[in-house]
């Protein structure tokens, strides 16, 4: 190796393929997403992505570590803003779901995770496992923990739409639905 080559590190040389994984998913779809096609997109050889990712479940395992890292940092990073800790994650939940725009990559990758989550059930453990780190200072009362759980069913079900189209939901209807589960904070301490 001379002086002009240099040896790229392993977390960029995995980053650029995880990205243009997710490219690959967003425009080809579930059927579309192989290793082939994914390699034919970086700068790597598939040999080189076979290193970092020896198989497609391996590929996916990745995408849905990076999907959920980046969830899981807007979640918190939204729950710090919040002033009132009784319920804060919950609220942060769906206030990240309702907020994010909607695109059509967002969604063909949302498709290519679900699919690749019912095939093999312990992608969707791990990405349970995600969920999880948001969950951590969910109320534990009764009430207050029906509170957000209702709050991520809505959050989850208005996703669901989202990759599906089962309905349209304009940033109007987005930010009203926001508006009407959080006016000031839906879950408070029980005063019993």
């Amino acid at each position: 190796m001379d002086s002009t080559t240099r040896r790229r590190a392993p977390d960029d040389t995995r980053a650029e393929i995880i990205e243009k994984a997710l490219e690959v998913a967003a425009e080809l779809g579930a059927s579309g997403f192989t290793l082939d096609a994914v390699a034919a997109r970086t700068s790597v050889s598939k040999g080189a992505l076979l290193h970092h990712f020896p198989s497609k479940i391996a590929l996916l395992e990745g995408m849905v570590d990076h999907l959920g890292r980046m969830h899981t940092d807007t979640i918190l990073a939204e729950a710090a803003r919040d002033p009132e800790p009784y319920g804060r994650n919950a609220r942060a939940y769906l206030r990240a779901t309702v907020n994010e725009p909607v695109t059509p990559q967002d969604v063909s990758i949302g498709r290519v995770i679900m699919a690749a989550c019912a095939i093999d059930p312990a992608l969707a453990q791990r990405w349970n496992g995600w969920i999880d780190k948001v969950k951590v200072d969910d109320p534990s009362d009764p009430v207050g923990a029906d509170d957000a759980l209702m709050l991520r069913l809505i959050a989850d079900g208005l996703w669901m739409s989202d990759l599906f189209g089962t309905h349209a939901v304009s940033p109007e209807q987005r930010q009203a639905l926001l508006s009407l589960l959080t006016p000031g904070h839906p879950i408070t301490a029980n005063d019993a």
